[in-house]
């Protein structure tokens, strides 16, 4: 027991005086780099041309904006000035028949009843009533002036009437013809002139509305 101890022990002695005897390595730090002043510029202009490039590319794209075209100014023309004729609208009153044969006769009618397209029931009769003024240069003598039926319906119970009085220039005369309406519904329509020796002038008409 005691032999196996003593061996262990100079085993173990052996040992650690192998350890102190081998070299012990130092760690010893790298000689610094040599310094090359030509490094330091390429490592400037490297670092000078990434930090270009990195601008370049994060700029963001820039879309070149229209050419703004200057609008020509429109060359003013002269406005036409426009004249307004203003005509003043006049009724006129009821044209004058004149005699085909004499311009001497004329005349026209200020009234008539009954008024056009008046209703009238089958077969009633009734006075058409003309009131006519002398526009002509001539009278009309009573003598030789009268009024007749000449076209339209026939409603007068007379074709003819002979003048009352003779109308100078200027005057009034009224002209009234017994008349019936027809027993037929519709619309009828009958003229007159008067009639001075032969000339015939002065159309006068009525229209009326049988039901």
């Amino acid at each position: 027991m005691l032999k196996r101890n003593y061996r262990i022990t100079a085993i173990l002695l052996a040992i650690a005086l192998m350890l102190a005897c081998a070299p012990v390595a130092v760690a010893t730090s790298p000689a610094p780099p040599t310094f090359d002043p030509l490094s330091l510029n390429t490592i400037i202009a490297e670092t000078a041309g990434a930090a270009a490039t990195q601008t370049f590319v994060l700029q963001p794209t820039l879309t070149p904006s229209p050419t703004i075209t200057k609008t020509p100014t429109e060359i003013p023309t002269s406005t036409p000035t426009f004249t307004f004729v203003l005509f003043t609208l006049t009724v006129p009153p009821p044209i004058p028949t004149i005699g085909e044969n004499s311009p001497h006769y004329a005349c026209q009618v200020v009234s008539k009843t009954p008024a056009d397209d008046t209703v009238f029931a089958k077969g009633i009769p009734f006075k058409t009533h003309w009131q006519v003024l002398n526009t002509g240069a001539f009278g009309w003598d009573e003598n030789s002036a009268d009024y007749r039926y000449v076209s339209g319906d026939k409603l007068h119970k007379g074709v003819g009437y002979d003048f009352s009085q003779s109308v100078p220039t200027g005057g009034v005369v009224d002209l009234i013809v017994e008349m019936k309406a027809p027993n037929d519904p519709g619309t009828y329509e009958t003229t007159w002139k008067i009639n001075v020796g032969k000339t015939s002038f002065c159309s006068m008409s009525v229209r009326i509305v049988v039901n």
